[in-house]
């Protein structure tokens, strides 16, 4: 038996989809290591620095149905539509004053809220609580128009 022999339609065939079956077993396998370790088995909600632009307002509740307070969890939105409960009282100066409404930018430490205790936080549809460090930026004369959802 000769190569050519070997080598017929039927056996050609067969060897290329042995090396797809191949290809395709090792493409889903290598995805899958690195969706593991995107994943991460510990994931940890550690603390970050972060500067933030956005608008002040009440921090809205995840639970919209049932009656609604006047109570106002002072918060911001950020230009990426996502909210943090604001803190001040990291700073070394006085803090301006920042009406509900008003566009500024800060820099602080974030404490996401996975890392809290308690579940005061917890009811409202926030990421973690800003508390704001430094360089406050208040936007004047820039109206804001606030989407009421």
């Amino acid at each position: 038996m000769n190569l050519k022999q070997f080598f017929t339609g039927r056996a050609i065939r067969l060897l290329i989809l042995l090396v797809i079956l191949g290809i395709v077993a090792g493409f889903y396998s290598f995805n899958n290591y690195i969706y593991q370790e995107k994943q991460g088995v510990n994931t940890t909600f550690e603390p970050y620095r972060a500067t933030f632009t956005g608008v002040q307002t009440c921090l809205p509740h995840k639970n919209t149905s049932g009656p609604r307070t006047l109570e106002c969890a002072i918060g911001i939105q950020t230009d990426t539509n996502e909210y943090y409960a604001l803190d001040f009282t990291l700073m070394s100066q006085i803090p301006p004053e920042i009406q509900n409404g008003e566009k500024f930018t800060a820099s602080g430490v974030v404490m996401p809220i996975e890392r809290l205790s308690a579940d005061h936080w917890q009811k409202y549809n926030a990421k973690g609580i800003f508390s704001v460090t430094d360089s406050v930026r208040v936007k004047k004369n820039n109206p804001v128009i606030l989407n009421k959802d």
